[in-house]
């Protein structure tokens, strides 16, 4: 009987060996697209649900009841495609530098328009 009691000894656990690191595969993790869910209920049933999802925008909309139409009739059970935010117009506007544009020196001047000039400036201050 005393035998049965005794516990029978386990054997020691194998020794762990540290491993090398390997070289850097270039493997590098993203964070998942951040996606924002707004839902618009009327008389407590879901009506609309936009999605914001990355860059794109799309909307889900049910049908509504239309009186007490059963399922699978006509006007009772129509799924609605997704509909996508394409473009939408009226927002922040983008700020472009303005460019400086090229101009031309000035026109070297004649020997001749520049004796009519002369003249024409001699005339004007005579007048006054």
């Amino acid at each position: 009987m005393v035998l049965a009691q005794t516990k029978a000894k386990a054997p020691p656990p194998p020794e762990l060996e540290k491993l090398d690191e390997g070289p850097d595969t270039g493997v590098t993790i993203v964070k998942p697209e951040q996606r924002k869910i707004t839902e618009k209920r009327e008389k407590g049933k879901v009506n609309e649900v936009e999605v914001k999802s990355g860059k794109s925008t799309y909307t889900l909309r049910g049908d509504p009841g239309v009186g007490n139409t059963a399922k699978g009739t006509q006007n009772g059970d129509a799924n609605r495609p997704a509909m996508w935010t394409v473009k939408q117009f009226g927002g922040p506007k983008e700020v472009k530098e303005a460019e400086e544009i090229p101009t031309l020196p000035p026109a070297p001047v004649s020997p001749a328009s520049a004796s009519a000039a002369a003249a024409a400036s001699s005339a004007a201050a005579s007048k006054k």
